[in-house]
């Protein structure tokens, strides 16, 4: 028997979760037009400190290999591949682990050091640092317009 939640945000909670079971269900649907592989996007925490802007990325099970680091522009891209390891033969009561190729995107801020990034990978964590120009304002350049 389901609990019945009894406070406002435990209802928006359990809302959020079966919303969740539903795309988690229609996303394993075959045949669906213009999705070729099984795609997912991994958790992603994003803050700042005083001397850095940090990135972490949630890639639980995933060797350090099949992840790909790359800057566009101001865009920092995560791309890579979480590999299947249900067991063959086993039937499943709960699988949320999110298996396929993955990409995220993330907008770096202004006032960021591109060159000064760095990245490590530990325990299924990805923690990408950029340190904040020292003294320096952002490039931001106006254009006249004619």
């Amino acid at each position: 028997m389901a609990v019945i939640p009894k406070e406002p945000l435990e209802w928006l909670n359990l809302f959020r979760q079966q919303m969740d079971e539903i795309f988690r269900f229609l996303s394993t649907l075959e045949g669906r037009e213009g999705f070729t592989e099984k795609e997912h996007a991994p958790l992603v925490d994003i803050y700042e400190t005083d001397r850095t802007f940090v990135v972490e990325v949630e890639l639980p099970g995933c060797d350090r290999g099949d992840i790909t680091l790359s800057l566009c522009c101001s865009t920092l891209v995560v791309e890579g591949t979480a590999r299947d390891e249900t067991a063959p033969g086993a039937t499943y009561t709960c699988l949320e682990r999110g298996t396929g190729r993955f990409c995220r995107a993330i907008e770096v801020p202004p006032g960021v050091d591109l060159e000064g990034g760095q990245a490590r990978y530990r325990r299924g964590l990805l923690t990408v640092e950029f340190p904040w120009c020292k003294g320096e304002t952002p490039h931001i350049r106006e254009i006249p317009i004619q």
